[in-house]
């Protein structure tokens, strides 16, 4: 993600890295993009079926979670032997960014009409993606531990799928994309996958009314 690497509420503690690999980078947002199948799949079928999914996806991400930071020393060693490169310095005794964006849509695919809840959960998964990769390989202008290529890379990506996305007037599609990019700029104690989407959701819901 495109954001500083700090535990929640504290300030990061100096001997850790301030981010995980450029590989891991990768492999995060591999992982992440696969999250576009939920407003994909919403879009096809129905709330009932998306939320049923998201339930089952988030009981094992929550599940993984708990047995990462609570379980026993052979459990928590073979999760880090296989996601372990993924996990940023901040979610070590946190839940990780795929546990929160599950419950995020969860939530934002309840309390918003169904075009406004697959935009806003489709802004995260590709603006994040593109705003962290670009951010990472030719970000150069740093602020608040993000840089401005990221966050503009991450506005960009999301412009474009409000070209792509149906359903609802460009002119509040392009609001909403920039209502994401700025929250993920000033994001830094909650994760991101929480604040974007349903921060962006409410104005975007606000303006369709």
């Amino acid at each position: 993600m495109n954001q500083p690497d700090r535990r929640p509420g504290n300030i990061p503690v100096s001997d850790e890295p301030i981010n995980i690999s450029l590989k891991g980078e990768m492999l995060r947002k591999t992982t992440h993009i696969g999250a576009l199948a939920i407003p994909i799949i919403y879009y096809v079928t129905n709330i009932k079926i998306i939320v049923a999914l998201l339930i089952g996806a988030l009981s094992i991400s929550l599940f993984t979670d708990l047995i990462r930071l609570y379980g026993s020393l052979r459990s928590r060693s073979l999760i880090q032997k296989f996601f372990g490169i993924m996990i940023r310095p901040h979610e070590k005794k946190n839940f990780t960014g795929a546990t929160y964006i599950l419950a995020s849509s969860v939530i934002t695919i309840l309390i918003f009409d169904k075009m406004v809840a697959i935009l806003a959960i489709t802004y995260i998964v590709v603006g994040d993606t593109a705003g962290a990769i670009v951010g990472r390989l030719w970000g150069k202008i740093k602020f608040r531990g993000k840089t401005l290529e990221g966050s503009a890379s991450f506005f960009l990506s999301c412009c474009l799928i409000a070209f792509i996305v149906p359903g609802v007037d460009l002119w509040i599609k392009i609001s909403g994309a920039m209502v994401a990019a700025i929250v993920e700029a000033l994001t830094v104690y909650i994760d991101d996958n929480v604040t974007v989407p349903l921060i962006t959701g409410v104005v975007m819901q606000l303006l369709v009314q």
